[in-house]
């Protein structure tokens, strides 16, 4: 079994919360391959599918042009921008180590081994952290749904600005650009996380972008669901 690839680039933050339950969707449903999209977004804050929005300041968000969304899986807050790598991997359940434990440390362990690859001292810590240095580099979450599972989780390269936004952080955060003392920028760690999934995966990559059909369900899912203020504040 090959795993698809789809670098997206920096995308509209809704949107990419769309595309990512539209190609969990696809496995689920469609039986399509392995699926792991890499790409990032503009300032954004990322509400857990079960979290209160009082867990962020949304005025100040707001009145900085912070886009507020809600995505598939739990967890907690997640503030991210242009200097974070965000990837999502859909798959069948049955790729991955048994349990839901089992898969979130799975999805860690391969981003330690990215961060590694690229020169840091990686550690994971239980349940969804990656650190270097005792500093937060990665958090991770996932969403099991009949079969498939989402993982997904981001990669800080820059230090991000707009952190004030959360009113509750659990970790101190580092850039791995300033913890290895050099530029390390999306291209960089996209090869590297993808070349971490791949070989915990045993699978070869295929580079790929999404199909019609899946480009059309995100859309149906952006219009219900993502952009609706009633699912990002309802909780």
């Amino acid at each position: 079994m090959s795993l698809r690839v789809i670098h997206g680039g920096l995308l509209d933050p809704w949107w990419s919360a769309a595309m990512d339950h539209s190609l969990v969707d696809s496995v689920r449903l469609r039986g399509s391959p392995p699926v792991l999209h890499i790409y990032r977004r503009p300032p954004t804050v990322s509400l857990g599918y079960f979290q209160p929005s009082a867990a962020i300041d949304r005025g100040l968000a707001e009145s900085k042009g912070i886009a507020i969304l809600r995505r598939m899986s739990g967890g907690g807050t997640v503030y991210s921008d242009e200097g974070q790598l965000i990837y999502t991997l859909a798959i069948p359940e049955r790729e991955l180590p048994s349990g839901s434990d089992a898969a979130l440390a799975f999805a860690c362990g391969a981003v330690a081994d990215a961060v590694r690859a690229m020169g840091g001292d990686a550690v994971v810590k239980h349940p969804n952290d990656v650190l270097v240095s005792g500093l937060k580099v990665s958090g991770n979450s996932q969403l099991r749904s009949a079969g498939a599972v989402a993982l997904q989780g981001t990669v800080i390269l820059r230090r991000p600005v707009e952190m004030d936004v959360l009113l509750k952080r659990s970790s101190e955060v580092g850039a791995l650009s300033e913890l290895l003392k050099r530029n390390i920028d999306a291209e960089e760690a996209s090869e590297a996380l993808l070349s971490a999934f791949i070989e915990r995966l045993g699978m070869e990559s295929v580079m790929s972008s999404a199909t019609e059909t899946e480009n059309a369900h995100a859309g149906s899912l952006l219009r219900k669901r993502y952009a609706d203020p009633d699912f990002i504040w309802g909780r």
